[in-house]
C-alpha cells in the first residue's frame, strides 16, 4: 500500500527514509470503518496499530456503571494506538470511530521484529510513539481538569 499521501500528516511517517517507508508499506492494509464501530477495546491484545487516513476516531476510557469518556479525538495522520510498542502489548483505551473512516492498519508484530533488527527504524518509531504518548498524557490531563471543573 502506498503511504506517501499520509507522510506530510503523520509524525510517524514524516521523516522515514525510503527503505523504512517501504517496509511499513509492506505491512500496511487499508481498512474502512462505519461510525460507532470499535477499532480495538481496552485490555485486548495490541498486535496492530493504525494511522487515520480519513475520518475521526475517539479514544475512550470506561468506568463501571458509567458511559465511556472520550479522552481524545484523532483525525487524518494521527496514530491510533501506542500500546502495541510496549509490553505487555495490551490496549489501554478503547478506540471507536466517530465518523465513517479509513484507517491504515499496520502489523505491529512484524514492526516490532523489524525494529529489533534495524536500530534506525527502532529509534525513529520509538521517538514518534513517545512524542505521541506525551501529547496524549497532556491532553488527558486537560480533559481530567475539565471534568473536575464540571463535577
Amino acid at each position: 500500500m502506498n503511504l506517501e499521501g499520509l507522510r506530510s500528516k503523520s509524525s510517524l511517517l514524516a521523516d522515514l527514509p525510503g527503505p523504512e517507508m517501504r517496509f511499513l508499506e509492506s505491512v500496511a492494509t487499508e481498512v474502512g470503518y462505519s461510525a460507532g464501530q470499535v477499532v480495538f477495546s481496552e485490555d485486548d491484545q495490541a498486535d496492530t496499530f493504525f494511522i487515520v487516513a480519513e475520518g475521526k476516531v475517539g479514544l475512550e476510557i470506561g468506568a463501571p456503571g458509567k458511559s465511556p469518556i472520550v479522552i481524545q479525538t484523532l483525525g487524518p495522520g494521527d496514530l491510533v494506538g501506542i500500546s502495541w510498542l510496549f509490553p505487555p502489548y495490551r490496549w489501554q483505551w478503547t478506540a471507536r470511530v466517530h465518523t465513517e473512516s479509513v484507517l491504515v492498519a499496520f502489523d505491529a508484530v512484524k514492526v516490532r521484529k523489524e525494529c529489533e533488527l534495524d536500530r534506525e527504524l527502532d529509534s525513529r518509531v520509538l521517538r514518534a510513539v513517545a512524542a505521541e504518548a506525551a501529547r496524549r498524557l497532556h491532553h488527558s490531563r486537560l480533559q481530567l481538569l475539565d471534568l473536575y471543573e464540571k463535577g
